[in-house]
């Protein structure tokens, strides 16, 4: 008796019959595990995981997703335990979906290039013949039979998980495994990010569900824990998986052949909304309009800085961010650059603005100096000096009788807001304090103390342009003015201050300004974007570019603008597709759907036509020339 006794489990019934699912549950997620693992290697072609790219993909393998499958299991688990077996039940369907997800994924991602999202099955949702997409009934009937293979085998697993001795000593070494995987994948990614090693960041963009950590400090605090990581040339006999092909194909560009090569002006203000380019707020931006074609429903590619600048030089959509700073040493920069440094033209390019830390120097001006140090102590003060160091360089290569290439990113307009206390207009103004911000506030006090860094860097632009016309600069000058995206001041009142909240008009809608010397002005009201700069400035400036489809997905501003498009927007951590009035904000998992205007009003369901213009777009530099999705 004393012996039964010692043999009983300590442990009171109700919490060992929980542990015992739970351990069954891990048990099973390890038999998944080779399965998974075999999934995901469909998007790695090429890679041979006996070198640093292998090492990097298979601790990725392992440590996110197997991590990310426990965290999951788990919580549905803890959740569901008051019912043992529906628990187990619950997370057996959840593994098989998800493998089964890997599985129809990895298919189409082979042959589309593209990862089936949300927005994806709306689209599905949406047409009104799957046979017109390209959809066979054999296909479907295929994809129900895998379905009902991967049921199968869910519980053959499951099964087979009970049978397993010692589970509990397996689930503490699966978390163990993950957890020490995890923390080496996501340490070789922070410091490969850093270094342009393309061994790591090739494989990032083409991974389902995968958000790898990026952290400038710690890279440049620790990389040389890692001597094995350093920038590489992308394709260098590592294998890559990245299909990027930008551009698709040669742009051959000599101004010389075309008797055309006109200098180019491109300025830029921080978080400029479309509504505060008016002759109030900007008096002397808006009287330079009057000479120019005004675009008035123009978008950002983004609603944060590296959306919206990245589109503004490549010409492509923002979605191709991470793959592009995943190939930055092989496409070293976007065509325009490299079309106006073939050209001879002079770089000035300024901004104080972290373009090293969003890897924008690395994928936009990659060799070519980039002005950071302005004198001052604020913003305002520094986007003075920023101005008058811009017009000196314009002389500078006028004299020389080189042609030139000015960037300006005036950052006064950025939350906080500044400009000299002297030089407030707009009363009564006040700083906004996040802290307190809540859907009933009154923005007007605010909105003045932003509208006052406008009109201050309103007054530096327009000295600028005097200055250029005075001295005969502008004669020979295309001159840009837009924004990176716009501000946001609790428009809806649903509580959205300032940008990356949201993709509604308030924080994507910006002004853009295009003055072509000898060009009538106008106002134009059809739907235009950043991705239309580059094809605008490549084919008004050098005359050439005129194949556009090979390298962007814009058009000429100053060529055919008609029919409705849908619109390509992102933020840090996601991106939307807008057609018309209505936002469709795209999570892996879901879409959020509102309109333009009102975050609080549900969209109408996407239009077919309009969504898969959307996606052809959004994988036509992955695809090459293979031609439109069916």
């Amino acid at each position: 008796m004393h012996r039964l006794l010692h043999l009983r489990d300590p442990w009171p019934a109700w919490f060992a019959a929980r542990r015992d699912a739970y351990y069954q549950v891990i048990a099973a997620l390890a038999l998944n595990l080779p399965i998974v693992l075999l999934a995901l290697t469909r998007y790695l072609d090429g890679v041979s995981f006996a070198s640093l790219a292998g090492l990097y993909a298979g601790s990725v393998l392992v440590g996110y997703y197997l991590l990310l499958f426990l965290v999951l299991t788990t919580l549905l688990f803890g959740i569901t335990s008051f019912a043992p077996r529906v628990a187990v039940a619950l997370c057996g369907a959840l593994m098989g979906l998800a493998v089964y997800y890997l599985i129809l994924d990895g298919v189409v991602y082979s042959v589309f290039r593209y990862h089936v999202d949300a927005f994806w099955l709306e689209y599905l949702a949406s047409v009104t013949s799957f046979r017109g997409i390209g959809i066979t009934p054999q296909i479907v009937s295929t994809a129900v039979v895998v379905l009902i293979a991967v049921a199968a085998l869910e519980w053959l697993l499951f099964r087979l998980a009970q049978r397993i001795p010692k589970r509990g000593l397996l689930t503490a070494n699966v978390f163990t495994v993950a957890v020490t995987a995890y923390f080496l994948s996501q340490a070789m990614h922070i410091v490969g990010y850093e270094m342009n090693d393309t061994r790591v960041t090739n494989i990032t963009p083409q991974l389902p569900f995968y958000f790898p950590i990026t952290s400038h400090s710690d890279a440049v605090k620790y990389a040389h824990l890692l001597p094995m990581i350093t920038e590489t040339p992308a394709y260098a006999g590592h294998g890559s998986p990245a299909s990027l092909k930008y551009p698709l194909r040669e742009v051959p560009c000599d101004a010389r052949t075309t008797n055309k090569q006109l200098d180019v002006l491109l300025i830029v203000l921080e978080s400029w909304r479309f509504d505060s380019m008016n002759e109030t707020v900007s008096p002397r931006m808006h009287a330079f309009s009057k000479r120019s074609s005004l675009f008035l429903n123009h978008f950002s590619s983004g609603n944060s800085t590296p959306g919206g600048v990245f589109s503004l030089f490549y010409g492509i959509h923002p979605t191709y961010w991470t793959a592009v700073k995943a190939n930055a040493t092989d496409i070293d920069n976007p065509v325009l650059i490299d079309a106006l440094e073939a050209n001879g033209y002079g770089f000035g390019i300024f901004a104080d603005s972290h373009f090293d830390r969003h890897k924008i120097k690395d994928t936009v001006f990659r060799d070519i100096h980039v002005e950071e140090t302005f004198a001052g102590s604020s913003a305002d003060e520094k986007d003075r000096d920023l101005t008058e160091k811009l017009f000196a360089f314009v002389e500078a290569q006028r004299a020389a009788g080189r042609p030139f290439f000015g960037f300006a990113f005036y950052k006064s307009t950025h939350f906080s807001y500044c400009y000299p206390k002297d030089g407030a207009r707009f009363l009564p103004a006040h700083k906004l304090n996040l802290a307190t911000a809540n859907q009933k506030r009154d923005p007007a006090a605010f909105l003045n103390d932003y509208r006052n860094s406008i009109y201050y860097v309103d007054g530096l632009v327009g000295d600028l342009l005097d200055r250029m016309e005075a001295s005969g600069a502008l004669e020979n000058t295309i001159v840009v003015i837009t924004s990176d995206h716009g501000e946001e001041f609790n428009d809806n009142r649903a509580n959205y201050w300032g940008h990356t909240g949201n993709f509604t008009g308030y924080q994507t809608r910006v002004p853009m300004i295009v003055y072509v010397p000898g060009t009538a002005p106008r106002e134009v009201t059809e739907a235009t974007a950043h991705v239309d700069l580059p094809p605008t400035l490549l084919i008004e400036a050098l005359g050439c570019g005129e194949d556009v489809d090979a390298y962007s997905n814009g058009r000429n501003l100053f060529g055919p603008l008609a029919g409705e498009r849908p619109m390509v927007v992102t933020s840090y951590v996601n991106h939307a597709i807008v057609m018309g009035d209505d936002v469709f904000s795209v999570f892996p998992m879901y879409v959020q759907k509102y309109k333009l205007w009102n975050i609080e009003k549900k969209a109408d369901a996407p239009r077919p036509e309009l969504a898969k213009i959307a996606m052809e777009g959004m994988y036509r530099f992955y695809r090459g020339d293979n031609g439109p999705l069916p």
